[in-house]
């Protein structure tokens, strides 16, 4: 056995003062947060328009949704505006600072991507914390996971799951049902 080896230090690591450098996110700089919101607003409105996701319910569409927590069920027609061959993720920690357009900005970089929607809040501006995202093509998908969760996306690091709920038979229903009432179960 060789006792004499020599130990040298390993060369530190140059700083990096670049856009990107999460230290600088993590801080809430304003400069950096008007910055992500120029080049959301670079972006062309068809582009945007085409991936953001419907305002409400446009025809009388809607999937059957059962919560087994509270036992309560409901037609939702949001779920109709997605492609259920398309692979979603769930967006979670997501800022007020966040919009559809931001989202749409950050995520670009993904070809497929195909479908953005940030759930608001119902008599308030904001958003409910969370967002879901569409990719049409499996391998963006997973880049997207593997690369983007937890990196910064407004002001707080964002989180990226699998979105489970899964979008079933779509029935025809009458208007009034299509808002998030609950129907009682009888069993």
């Amino acid at each position: 056995m060789n006792r004499n080896k020599v130990f040298t230090k390993a060369p530190k690591k140059p700083y990096v003062s670049s856009k990107t450098s999460d230290r600088r996110q993590a801080a809430g700089s304003s400069v950096y947060l008007q910055r992500q919101k120029q080049q959301a607003s670079q972006i062309p409105p068809e582009v945007i328009n085409q991936l953001k996701s419907s305002s409400g319910p446009s025809n009388s569409k809607a999937v059957l949704r059962h919560d087994p927590k509270t036992g309560k069920t409901w037609y939702d027609a949001t779920l109709t505006d997605w492609d259920p061959s398309h692979y979603r993720l769930f967006v979670g920690n997501v800022g007020d600072d966040v919009t559809e357009e931001l989202l749409i900005q950050t995520f670009m970089k993904y070809k497929s991507l195909s479908k953005v929607k940030i759930p608001k809040e119902e008599g308030k501006d904001g958003n409910k914390g969370y967002a879901f995202l569409s990719f049409a093509d499996a391998k963006d998908y997973l880049h997207c996971y593997k690369e983007m969760n937890g990196k910064y996306v407004g002001s707080k690091p964002i989180t990226l799951e699998r979105a489970k709920t899964e979008i079933g038979d779509v029935v025809k229903v009458n208007k009034s049902s299509i808002k998030r009432t609950s129907i009682k179960k009888r069993y």
